[in-house]
């Protein structure tokens, strides 16, 4: 899994590439923390996320819970069908400002 940052001052947008699953979740859960301390707003750019497992819903939960505590607000752009239907099912796509 790729992620790319972009600095819009106030906001960060990481733009998502390849999978978020078991195998990367950890690592990219630690990203997502780290970029939350960094910024009050952050957009997740879903253009490039193909696939997402409970592992990958559970970092998302994490850094929306550090965003709303700092303050701040989250929202997910540009998901692919897949990833907003997954979303949709768990309930979380209205919480997370899905777009």
């Amino acid at each position: 899994m790729d992620i790319k940052l972009v600095d819009r001052g106030r906001e960060g947008e990481l733009i998502l590439i390849g999978k978020l699953d078991s195998t990367n979740s950890a690592q990219v859960g630690e990203l997502f923390l780290k970029t939350a301390d960094r910024f009050t707003d952050i957009t997740l750019n879903m253009s490039g996320l193909k696939y997402i497992s409970s592992a990958g819903i559970r970092s998302l939960r994490n850094l929306y819970m550090k965003v709303r505590g700092n303050g701040g607000e989250m929202s997910i752009i540009n998901a692919s069908p897949y990833v907003e239907e997954v979303l949709e099912m768990v309930g979380y796509a209205e919480m997370f400002n899905l777009k």
